[in-house]
């Protein structure tokens, strides 16, 4: 009993360990700026990968310069993504309307807001 008692705590030692991963949806989203900024020295719209955790815990934002983090939250059909600076500043406020596809980011230090739409990516 003991021999085989043995066996088996080997071979769980052994047994790789399994990751869980939540569930992500992989979106595509490109807005443009709410106000006229007069003559264009940058482009006016922005393109942003976001890679949104159903499990509510941290999703990913690309937006062609930096990959960050922000925590997701799910309320009343939208996800909300808070990214935020390491003194825990609001930097960015990210919504998008899971029926209509509706997608917002707020920059709240910058006094700016984006607007778009949002279509499903490739994960």
């Amino acid at each position: 009993m003991s021999k085989f008692l043995l066996v088996v705590i080997t071979a769980l030692l052994f047994l790789p360990e399994q990751t869980v991963r939540s569930e992500e949806i992989h979106l595509i989203c490109t807005g443009k700026f709410e106000l006229n900024r007069g003559r264009l020295i940058e482009p006016d719209w922005e393109t942003t990968n976001l890679s949104i955790n159903l499990g509510g815990l941290i999703s990913l934002i690309d937006d062609g310069l930096l990959i960050k983090k922000g925590r997701t939250r799910m309320r009343r059909g939208s996800y909300y993504i808070t990214h935020r600076d390491k003194n825990m500043r609001v930097k960015a406020k990210y919504s998008v309307n899971k029926k209509l596809g509706n997608y917002s980011v707020e920059y709240p230090q910058k006094n700016k807001v984006l607007i778009g739409t949002c279509e499903k990516g490739r994960g």
